[in-house]
């Protein structure tokens, strides 16, 4: 008998939510959109109608006392993830947040525990790492095609066009490296499989308050130096390489690749080799993980 799919609400009307992320479950066995709540209660109905989604909310703490919701996807403004974050996790439901996780540290810790201590599947929105291109480039590392690693560069930026985004506001967890730097960091941990021992950076502030344009360099275990280039306001790019000390790896459009085919490039001796993958859309892809995970968390 087939298993039946997560029951999934969500936790806001985000662009992200309604116009990439709920489209791409519909395609989905795994998983069903049960309810989508909002502040504004006309504008969850008029979302709820325009996606079918059977239930709507003009709460979310209406959203999260209904029990046949199983997980709740958040997709708030930055600062808004750990409360809610945690008071779902509170309510009995497995959490996908959106990136980053929180925007401090101490935030961080109290979501991972508040998870422990409930039992349940609290992760990370990073869709990135689980296209299948990247997964190719995390296994060529482990198995050290290219040598020993010492190197990784990174970049990720866009224009930000909206200057009413919250992405401009300080106080709401806006700026460049929260909205996007967050990938070059995590790229750099899932490729050493270590946290930084230093780091550095420096930025371009607005008149807001917040960094319109970031670079870092962060020093992790054996010496592996990387460094990144962030920003809200230049020619968007989306890279990231890796390098040994016996060859490199180039990683064009890694973090949004918006379902075109897409390439590596390794390189060993000077002479280089192009990898090709069909196009697949990331945000359909960690449901699936989603789903698996919980799956196995609800027998354990």
């Amino acid at each position: 008998m087939a298993e039946k799919p997560l029951s999934l609400g969500v936790l806001g009307t985000a662009d992200i939510a309604v116009s990439r992320v709920i489209p791409n479950l519909r395609k989905s066995k795994k998983v069903i959109v049960r309810a989508i709540a909002s502040r504004d209660g006309e504008r969850a109905r008029e979302w709820a109608k325009k996606l079918d989604i059977a239930q709507h909310f003009g709460s979310y703490e209406q959203m999260l006392d209904e029990a046949d919701i199983e997980a709740v996807y958040t997709p708030l403004v930055n600062s808004l993830h750990n409360p809610w974050t945690i008071r779902s996790l509170d309510s009995g439901k497995h959490v996908l947040c959106e990136k980053p996780l929180a925007i401090t540290s101490r935030e961080v810790r109290a979501m991972i525990r508040k998870a422990r201590e409930k039992g349940l599947v609290l992760m990370e929105g990073f869709m990135y790492r689980y296209h299948p291109r990247n997964l190719a480039v995390f296994d060529m590392v482990r198995k050290g095609e290219i040598g020993r690693l010492k190197a990784i560069e990174s970049a990720f930026s866009y224009v930000l066009e909206d200057e009413s985004s919250y992405l401009n506001d300080r106080e709401l967890g806006g700026g460049a490296l929260y909205d996007v730097g967050c990938y070059p960091v995590n790229v750099s941990r899932m490729l050493t499989g270590a946290e930084p021992v230093e780091v550095f950076g420096t930025a371009n502030y607005t008149r807001t308050g917040v960094d319109m344009t970031f670079e870092g360099v962060m020093r992790f275990p054996g010496g592996v130096l990387s460094s990144f280039h962030v920003a809200m306001d230049e020619e968007p790019r989306f890279w990231y390489r890796v390098i040994g000390d016996k060859g490199l790896i180039e990683v064009p459009w890694a973090f949004v690749s918006f379902g075109r085919e897409t390439r590596i490039v390794a390189q060993h001796s000077e002479k280089q080799k192009s990898r090709r993958f069909e196009g697949v859309d990331e945000y359909r892809i960690p449901w699936r993980i989603l789903y698996i995970t919980w799956r196995s968390s609800r027998y354990c």
